[in-house]
């Protein structure tokens, strides 16, 4: 299984970064709605909720599923960077 803070400093937005062809879908747009219903429990339960999924998507070989998942946690992270975990000290570059 794939690690909570890996997964979402990987797909963390960098300043000026731009992804081609991985425009938000229709789809990715109700997933992230559908997550944002629970913002009443914070943004990192929804993170923590997004990324669970993704690795269960990932774990049973739904590509596409887990594609649309990533885009929605890229789409989170860059509405809500409060939910982006800081790495820890053994993941800085010295």
């Amino acid at each position: 299984m794939l690690n909570v803070q890996k997964i979402t400093i990987a797909t963390r937005p960098h300043a000026g970064e731009t992804i081609l062809a991985a425009a938000p879908s229709a789809r990715s747009r109700v997933l992230l709605s559908s997550y944002l219903l629970n913002l009443w429990r914070g943004p990192d339960a929804v993170r923590d909720m997004i990324v669970a999924d993704f690795c269960a998507a990932t774990d049973l070989g739904a590509s596409a599923q887990a594609a649309d998942l990533l885009l929605v946690l890229r789409q989170f992270l860059e509405d809500w960077p409060e939910a982006g975990l800081v790495p820890c000290a053994c993941l800085r570059q010295w």
